[in-house]
């Protein structure tokens, strides 16, 4: 080895052992500051000259909360960056195998700490790309009900975090990917909600399998709720969202182009006979939408090939009173609460067989940001048996109605407050059955009903106005809605 060799060899080794010995104290230091963190792991690894970080094993503890991962990457780490900006920038931030378990705490609970009266710059960290695989989680949330995910794996390109001023979304992003698989919570004591698979990529969003069950039978749910509600079950083969935009401004915005409600069925089961009607009032639709804490601009909903079935258990003794809508197809246009826009306007195209023969359609109209709630909704039902009438007002209310609808077209347009309109119908041979308990026929007021009904309207076309019809305003829409209807049918007949 010449000298000349020999001095290069050296300088190599001279560069190489410095570069090692920084590393070492780079570690050391590191390693530190991540006790001082109560981050723990098995191993850390450090290449300085790539900007690299690999730990292993790792495991941290927040709150309630244990957060692990097989391992951490961070790559490409920027010096330059640190030294000239105050700033941190990351090319990659990798989680491989991660789990979240524990519970999460109610705010009350957790340890007040002092503020520091001198304001810290807010952190400028910038990362490339995001990646978390396989993270699965099994938490107790903060209303005692369980959250368990089985896999969620998502990346996020060019995130930023801007904790300039106080936001529910603290980021910036270009990119968003997520997957979830097999996610299940439960919300009340007496219900859950779970989905199979769960793909967000590219602005749209697809949800296979949403189910809401109950977790408590039909006999046993009202005494586990605090007032009188439905239960519900809720099954959807497909729900996707296309073209969604989150942003924030003054408000959170969400606004999506489309979303598609694919084989819904709907069942709502009511027992009436435990607990009294709560005093509490229900808003209708438009001023829901209207007073939500954020901003919606959906373009158009869809549901196709669905099914409502709404159960009610009023008399003891009796069977539920049941409504069927099925094959049920709906357009719905424009719902938006942006005060500021021209055209609020939402409008609800519903087709659906009643009671599975009968086609029922409805057209629903009413502007989200109209302050009396104005509303109008007609349409028309055909081919209602005496069997389809009397399935609900039968176990409900012991009143059986025979006879045949052969058209019936309604018209009512209404407020928060009361409605008009108007109902023409055709039918044949009604007749009016008062039951008692044992269902026997009550003939005293079964004859004094059939003698107030008009005797040229059991057979016929009639026409009939309904006037001021006052809305129960602790009750929903469609009761109001069946309401008006109620009302015209008594016009029409008595």
């Amino acid at each position: 080895m010449n000298k000349k060799t020999f001095k290069i060899f050296l300088l190599v080794v001279s560069i190489l052992s410095i570069y090692k010995i920084v590393e070492y104290r780079v570690t050391k230091k590191l390693d530190a500051y991540l006790i001082t963190q109560e981050l723990n792991y098995d191993t850390l690894s450090i290449n300085l000259l790539f900007g690299n970080i690999t730990l292993e094993n790792v495991s941290k503890k927040k709150d309630s909360l244990q957060l692990s991962a097989e391992k951490l990457e961070i790559k490409g780490v920027s010096y330059y960056q640190y030294l000239k900006n105050n700033s941190i920038y990351i090319q990659d931030l990798k989680t491989i195998n991660s789990t979240i378990t524990g519970k999460i705490l109610k705010k009350g609970h957790k340890k007040e700490t002092r503020k520091d009266s001198s304001k810290k710059a807010p952190l400028d960290l910038k990362i490339d790309n995001i990646d978390f695989e396989n993270v699965e989680i099994d938490i107790q949330k903060n209303d005692n009900f369980p959250l368990t995910v089985k896999n969620i794996s998502f990346v996020i390109n060019d995130f930023e975090l801007d904790t300039s001023q106080n936001k529910s979304i603290p980021f910036l992003y270009s990119n968003l990917e997520v997957s979830v698989i097999d996610f299940e919570t439960q919300y009340s004591k007496v219900q859950k909600v779970k989905f199979s698979k769960l793909i967000f990529e590219k602005d749209n969003l697809s949800l296979d399998s949403l189910e809401i069950v109950p977790l408590k039978s039909r006999e046993k749910y009202i005494y586990h709720v605090s007032e009188e509600k439905e239960l519900m079950t809720l099954l959807s083969e497909k729900v996707v969202i296309s073209d969604i935009k989150i942003s924030e401004k003054e408000k959170f915005n969400f606004t999506a182009n489309h979303i598609l409600f694919e084989e819904v069925f709907f069942n709502l089961y009511l027992d009436g006979t435990v607990l009294e009607h709560p005093d509490k009032r229900k808003d209708l639709y438009s001023k829901s939408l209207r007073e939500l804490p954020f901003n919606i601009d959906i373009k158009n909903v869809e549901i196709k090939k669905s099914k409502i079935v709404y159960e009610e258990y009023t008399i003891e003794g009796n069977k539920p009173g049941i409504l069927n809508f099925d094959n049920l197809n709906a357009q719905i246009s424009n719902i938006n609460n942006n005060s500021v826009r021209e055209n609020n306007v939402t409008t609800a195209k519903i087709q659906s067989n009643f009671m599975k023969y009968s086609p029922l359609d409805i057209e629903w109209i009413f502007d989200i940001n109209n302050k009396n709630d104005n509303f109008r909704i007609k349409g028309s039902l055909f081919d209602v048996n005496s069997k389809n009438m009397s399935s609900f007002l039968l176990p409900t209310m012991n009143v059986k109605m025979d006879g045949y609808i052969d058209k019936m077209y309604f018209d009512f347009e209404g407020n928060d407050y009361t409605s008009n309109g108007k109902l023409n119908l055709d039918f044949k041979n009604f007749n009016i059955k008062v039951l008692d308990k044992d269902k026997s026929k009550k003939k005293v007021l079964s004859w004094l009903a059939n003698l107030f009904i008009k005797d040229s309207s059991k057979n016929g076309i009639v026409k009939v106005a309904t006037e001021n019809v006052e809305r129960d305003r602790t009750k929903s829409f469609w009761n109001f809605f069946w309401k008006n209807v109620e009302k015209g049918l008594q016009n029409s007949l008595i």
